[in-house]
């Protein structure tokens, strides 16, 4: 299955007028707004992830938002991988920009439970 396409970032100073971002915490916040849980900007995705909507140029993902913000760069075509795995995780020292092969290396072992005998569970392991 191809990988959807990652659409351009508005321009960082755009994002840097609109946004606040604590590279200690991860949180992103309305320009202006008091840093605290309670104002952290996005919506989760089924991935674990937070968008935002950024008016006049539609939703993005949060760790590309700030990875911009912070090092000034559109990641473009890159990944932007959680170092942790933790989707959720937008402290910029978990961030790192990659390749998909990279990316993937760093990708959770999933694990389906099966139960054959009485009150034993054997894992099985899906790469």
């Amino acid at each position: 299955m191809a990988r959807k396409k990652n659409k351009k970032l508005p321009d960082v100073d755009i994002l840097h007028e609109l946004f606040d971002y604590d590279p200690l915490t991860g949180g992103l916040y309305k320009k202006g707004a008091e840093p605290c849980e309670a104002n952290v900007l996005g919506s989760w995705t089924a991935y674990g992830h937070k968008k935002v909507h950024v008016s006049g140029h539609g939703q993005f993902l949060v760790h590309r938002i700030v990875f911009c913000m912070y090092h000034r760069q559109d990641p473009g075509s890159y990944f932007i991988d959680h170092i942790n795995g933790d989707p959720a995780d937008n402290r910029i020292h978990n961030l790192r920009r990659c390749r998909q092969k990279a990316n993937a290396l760093n990708l959770r072992k999933k694990v389906n439970m099966l139960s054959t005998i009485k009150n034993a569970v054997v894992g099985l392991a899906v790469l």
